[in-house]
């Protein structure tokens, strides 16, 4: 038993119990709010998170960590890490969103993926404008003195993103060496961490979060970075103590012996659901005068504990003769949604008693705490006879399974090569096809029948043919823009992943289940509970109403295997290669549909195949292998006839350019505009010699470009694409887009095609 157990939080969600954050976004985006009216919501979302882990009894909470955006965006404000476009604009929250979302003559930061989990980062830029830094914390301050205020200096616990995080997921601009680049910032960013944590220690909290999740990466190049700033920027804290978080990922021998040698780092916090942190404890132990942060529950899940695997890990932490020890979540707790306790369908299920969401794992948190202590645990009894039952009641049905285990080499295999069957497809395309990526705006029209259906306002037969009008709508909107492969437009799809999971055996949907992706966007993922199959098919009857009113190509639209297994929360009990698999024999049988409904492109979506690669070299190729294979299982099928595409977005794709390759898709639709053609460079070192879409204009923003800027960009693609390679798309689906703008932006594409394909022959001479 450990001589002091306490509990903690690294946070909490943002948008709210019910996305009130989300909609006031978008109200003051919209112009229907003032920014005092913004701020009013978010304090209130803020601190009904505060009182709901008051009322568990967490005695660590993290406060300062709200955010309007994203809190890497945030922190690149208050430091003022501003690229030279927007150096003109005031301080404060209005340039933080022209740098998330571009403004007329500044395009928007570009966006990434956060470590390996589906939130979206804004990725600061350092341009040669940036010579000194102007930080300014004053909002920052003000929501600390609020928490302190209301939860008291020793359980209101600061979060600060640290120095090296902030210098690793920057972008520079400048030519020359990243790292010496890095160590250049780090020096600009050392003397106001210093002021930031003196002043932070003399508010009289008690513990200060610096949140370095940058020493999860096993980059020799950060080791340097980490010892020119710590313990450098500790100097004046008094007895503030610290708290060095990291979360998703091990963080290596390096990292953690280093880290031992801090004396004035007073609490460690590692992530025990991921990566082996517990083989570094138990190889060289723990210093008796700092606390073990124990990210013991899975922050990034909706699963409820499993005593049978938390109580282990538990006990060999005991076994270290710690002084003080913190249970909390792996991480913030962002990553889940709110509270299971409006989810009546959910907690009646079968699955609901294994279920627990952000709510729920804050009682866990404290349960686990008092097994600490050495107490029972009415909650962790009853949780291992949840899982118990729950595991009884799966499927004892085989097929699947050894439908997946019989799979041969031509199950993942096109039955005619690239140069072949691409002479077959879609003939009479002119150079430099243009389409888009799926999507169209979601108008109230279409929410508004959505919600009607679900009253049972409208029959299902009134829905669809309403659906059919919008579809109508759509095809002839780019009938008239001059596109030359068409896409039905999503009307009748909520969102890519939670669409198709609706439709498959074994997932299970909340109502209220949401969590932040980036913004004000929110995404509802399914859960997986049982073995996937598909009982009928899904995309064919808006297939066909769109493409019997055209005689252009019309793309069907899907999403790929590790997409829907990446966006939704996965069983526990199985690989998730498993799932992959067997959702990929289910895309399998809707390609060969849309191909006997008469589809001649169809689209098959991978945009988080990069995102979830493990952070370690070693388990990387193995992740790439079964991701890979799951795709070519569901594409593999289709006949050479058949132009498959893909599309990719929003991650760093050059340490896995040989896989992308392998997946063998005709044309891969690839985010670029925020990417400065790093990319697209990227495809041409391998000689990437399949179709490329690489997105022309950055959807995410409200801008609308013009011809002569999608005509440069469109030239130099030229300049690492062959001719007959090149598609010309946006960056992603338009959903989100209002009508006004996603038409002229498209025409304007549509333009800037036409100029330079009139201009091949010279640009070729």
């Amino acid at each position: 038993m450990v001589a002091a157990v306490t509990t903690g939080c690294l946070g909490f969600g943002r948008m709210g119990p019910n996305r009130e954050l989300k909609f006031a976004l978008e109200k003051h985006w919209r112009g229907d709010i003032d920014e005092e009216k913004l701020l009013e919501v978010a304090k209130n979302v803020e601190e009904s998170a505060w009182d709901l882990q008051v009322d568990a009894g967490i005695d660590k909470i993290a406060v300062g960590d709200f955010c309007l955006y994203d809190n890497v965006l945030q922190w690149a404000e208050w430091l003022g890490i501003i690229p030279s476009r927007f150096s003109h604009m005031e301080q404060g929250t209005g340039r933080m969103f022209a740098m998330a979302r571009g403004i007329d003559g500044a395009e928007a930061l570009s966006m990434k993926k956060w470590l390996t989990s589906n939130y979206h980062y804004m990725v600061p830029e350092v341009d040669q404008s940036l010579k000194s830094l102007t930080p300014n914390f004053t909002s920052y301050f003000q929501d600390i003195n609020r928490a302190i205020s209301k939860l008291g200096a020793n359980k209101a616990t600061p979060v600060v993103i640290g120095p090296i995080t902030m210098a690793r997921f920057c972008s520079f601009k400048c030519e020359g060496n990243t790292d010496l680049q890095r160590f250049a910032l780090l020096d600009l960013l050392i003397p106001v961490y210093k002021e930031l944590l003196t002043k932070l220690s003399q508010t009289g909290v008690t513990e200060i979060q610096i949140h370095e999740p940058a020493l999860v990466f096993a980059e020799s190049s950060l080791s340097p970075l980490f010892k020119q700033a710590y313990p450098s920027i500790l100097g004046s804290i008094g007895n503030t103590s610290i708290n060095m978080v990291s979360f998703f990922e091990d963080i290596g021998e390096e990292n953690y012996t280093w880290l031992l040698t801090l004396k004035d780092i007073k609490v460690i916090t590692l992530d025990f659901t991921r990566g082996d942190n517990l083989s570094l404890v138990n190889k060289y132990g723990f210093p008796k005068n700092v606390t073990l942060g124990a990210g013991i529950i899975d922050g990034r899940s909706i699963w409820k504990i499993d005593p049978r695997k938390a109580l282990p890990i538990l006990s060999e932490l005991s076994k270290l003769n710690l002084t003080s020890l913190r249970i909390q979540a792996s991480s913030s707790l962002q990553f889940a949604p709110w509270s299971l306790s409006c989810e009546a369908d959910l907690i009646s299920h079968t699955t609901g008693p294994v279920l627990a969401f952000s709510e729920q794992k804050l009682a866990e948190i404290v349960a686990l705490g008092e097994v600490a202590r050495g107490k029972p645990s009415p909650l962790l009894d009853g949780a291992k006879k949840a899982w118990t039952k729950y595991q009884a009641a799966l499927s004892a049905d085989q097929t699947i399974s050894k439908r997946i285990a019989s799979l041969t080499e031509a199950d993942f295999t096109r039955a005619e090569v690239y140069s072949v069957r691409r002479k077959k497809q879609l003939p009479g395309l002119p150079p430099l096809p243009t389409t888009t990526i799926g999507s169209f705006p979601q108008t109230k029209e279409i929410r508004s029948l959505r919600n009607q259906l679900k009253k049972n306002k409208i029959t299902k037969e009134e829905y669809n043919a309403s659906i059919d009008k919008q579809i109508s709508f759509m095809i002839g909107i780019q009938e008239a823009l001059g596109l030359d492969i068409f896409v039905h437009g999503e009307p009748e799809r909520t969102d890519m992943v939670e669409f198709f999971a609706q439709q498959m055996d074994g997932m299970l949907f909340s109502q209220n289940g949401w969590v932040q992706s980036f913004g004000s966007r929110c995404v509802r993922p399914p859960i997986f509970w049982n073995d996937i199959s598909r009982p009928a098919a899904m995309t064919t009857r808006e297939f066909e109403v769109a493409q019997k009113q055209t005689k252009k190509p019309v793309k069907g639209m899907l999403t790929g295997p590790v997409t829907i297994l990446n966006w939704s929360f996965p069983r526990v009990d199985i690989s998730r290669r498993e799932q992959a698999m067997q959702i990929g024999l289910a895309i399998r049988k809707e390609i060969t549909d849309l191909e006997k409904s008469g589809c001649m492109v169809i689209q098959v979506d991978e945009p988080a195949l990069r995102e979830a690669m493990p952070l370690r070299n070693s388990q990387k190729e193995e992740y790439l292998k079964w991701t890979v294979d799951s795709f070519r299982l569901a594409t593999a099928g289709a006949k050479s006839e058949t132009q498959i595409h893909t599309h990719m977005c929003y991650c760093e794709f050059a340490d896995c350019m040989e896989a992308i390759d392998r997946m063998d898709t005709d044309v891969n639709s690839i985010e670029n505009a925020r990417s400065d053609n790093a990319t697209l460079r990227a495809f041409r070192d391998i000689g990437y010699g399949k179709g490329l879409g690489p997105g022309t204009y950055d959807i995410h923003s409200p801008v609308v470009p013009p011809v002569d800027f999608i005509e440069k960009k469109l030239k130099s693609f030229l300049e690492c694409v062959e001719v007959e390679n090149l598609v010309v798309n946006p960056d992603c689906g338009l959903k989100t887009r209002a009508w006004p703008e996603t038409i002229a932006a498209i025409k304007n594409m549509v333009e800037a095609t036409k100029i330079v394909r009139a201009n091949l022959d010279i640009m070729q001479n």
